[in-house]
């Protein structure tokens, strides 16, 4: 009788001892145990606990990882080294992957197959659409310190190397066995390293796009007030504390005397880019910051030259705006004098006309809306 083509049922019952009954009969098994082996198929349906105290060699710990499954272990020949510790309530799949990784190995799996052989470095090209320039931005705002008495200065500093920046934090990600190369010509970045690592090179370059490709337009309006109330030596600037809209704004600004608009550049700003937006006398170095949750911070340096006056206006400060929200930087007024001749008689000539000196306060605004695209 050929004894490996028969059903496992059949040789069950060949070598079950005789129970006692009628003579010939063979006994009926439970189907429960008709092979117990075929639920454990999977590498993860099932959980156990193993411990060593001694060092146990990998492959004798592969054996013992599927006694009891249904699955096989085909280890690499050049295989060594060994294993100690304790594996609590884990599966196949999850011991092999903590036992296998720090050795340098790794598994596949075909059908009731796990192969486990030396694991071996890939190599993966990734796109990166930079502009492949190194731009940089330096506004100094304040007075020399060079000179006596007090003073006060302040530099600001920005820019950007995108491939520096990407190719530090490739190497943070590497193993020792990695290699790499950055190619800013063709926007290319070739990775050589094992499979876990090039996928976190994968995410660290998705992460950067994400950022680094971020824009920000912003629309800058540069306007003039002339103050309708003669005795103001000021905006009255509760009444902008409250609008954010730039139509609000506007409406506060006209309430308190006549608006004039000098400027309204608009520009499109890359996240942490410096830009610069120039109008008649003014100019504004801006770089924007867009955060997660669409919050900008801008790094402003604005330089103003009043009409007739003699020194330039700076400031250099940081505000958060809202997505859409407009600020408002004022601070460079200007008193304006205006002269007007009236008749005051009939006899004609200077001998009849009087001077009537106005005098009114003129504010300048800088208003920039940013929109996060």
């Amino acid at each position: 009788m050929d004894w490996v083509s028969l059903p496992l049922a059949l040789v069950l019952a060949a070598q079950a001892p005789a129970q006692p009954g009628r003579a010939g009969q063979m006994p009926t098994l439970p189907l429960t145990q008709l092979d117990t082996r075929a639920a454990a198929a999977d590498l993860d349906n099932r959980t156990f606990t193993l411990t060593f105290a001694q060092p146990v060699a990998i492959k004798d710990l592969l054996i013992l990882l599927v006694r009891g499954t249904s699955l096989s272990v085909i280890p690499d020949p050049s295989i060594a080294g060994s294993f100690i510790g304790e594996l609590k309530n884990v599966t196949v799949g999850q011991a092999l992957t903590f036992i296998l990784q720090p050795l340098g190995l790794d598994f596949a799996v075909d059908g009731g197959f796990i192969r486990v052989f030396r694991r071996e470095p890939e190599t993966r090209l990734f796109d990166v659409n930079y502009v492949a320039a190194t731009r940089s931005g330096d506004t100094s705002v304040g007075g020399d310190p060079g000179k006596s008495g007090a003073s006060a200065r302040v530099v600001t500093t920005s820019g950007g190397d995108v491939f520096g920046d990407m190719t530090k934090g490739i190497q943070t990600l590497l193993s020792e066995r990695a290699t790499f190369n950055v190619d800013r010509k063709a926007g290319l970045v070739q990775v050589t390293d094992f499979p876990e690592r090039l996928d976190r090179v994968a995410r660290y370059l998705d992460a950067i796009s994400d950022r680094a490709q971020r824009q920000v337009q912003v629309d800058a309006r540069i306007v003039e007030v002339e103050l309708a109330d003669e005795r103001a030596t000021s905006l009255d600037w509760s009444a902008l504390d409250r609008p954010t809209d730039l139509d609000k704004v506007m409406a506060a600004l006209a309430a308190q005397g006549k608006v004039s608009v000098l400027a309204n550049p608009r520009l499109i700003v890359l996240n942490n880019e410096p830009a610069i937006v120039r109008g008649d006398g003014v100019t504004i170095s801006v770089t924007p910051q867009i955060s997660p949750d669409a919050v900008v911070t801008l790094s402003l340096a604005p330089l103003v030259t009043p009409p007739n006056a003699p020194t330039m206006i700076e400031a250099d400060t940081i505000a958060r705006v809202a997505d859409g929200h407009t600020i408002v930087i004022g601070g460079f007024g200007r008193n304006l004098e205006t002269r007007e001749h009236k008749n005051t008689g009939t006899s004609g000539g200077w001998f009849g006309r009087s001077t009537v000196v106005t005098r009114k306060h003129v504010e300048l605004l800088l208003l920039l809306t940013p929109r996060v695209l």
